[in-house]
Formats: C-alpha cells, structure tokens, sequence
C-alpha cells in the first residue's frame, strides 16, 4: 500500500463555478497512468470566495477514469 500523499494547489488558484478537480495516479518514473488505484478519505480545505451560498459546493460522486493515452 502506498503512503499517503499530501499535495497543494496553488494558493492564487480560483476555481470557477463549474470547475471539477480530478485524481490521476502516475508512475513516478515514467508518468504513464496507474489502474488500480483507490483514492479514499480525499479532502479538500478551501475558502469561498465568490457571493454563492455553500449549497453550490456540489461533491461526487467520485469515479476513477482513464487519462490521456489509458
């Protein structure tokens, strides 16, 4: 099993209404995609910073799908 993994984003990165975050697991030597991998307990801490009420922050459903050249 592989450790887990903290990761930031960019702190002046605004996500727009709309905008969907996807998981990608690559090999790190090569940078081609891993099937089989199961991402559990993902979390995002994040600040609002438009004028939408906390109803229009929808999550999941959650799905693994192939990347670029799977």
């Amino acid at each position: 099993m592989a450790q887990k993994l903290t990761a930031s984003m960019p702190i002046d990165m605004d996500l727009e209404f709309n905008y969907t975050l996807e998981f990608a697991a690559l090999d790190p030597a090569t940078g081609d995609p891993v099937d089989g991998v199961v991402v559990s307990d993902a979390y995002l801490l994040v600040d609002q910073v438009s004028d939408g009420s906390a109803d229009d922050l929808v999550s999941g459903p959650f799905m693994l799908v192939p990347g670029p050249a799977a």
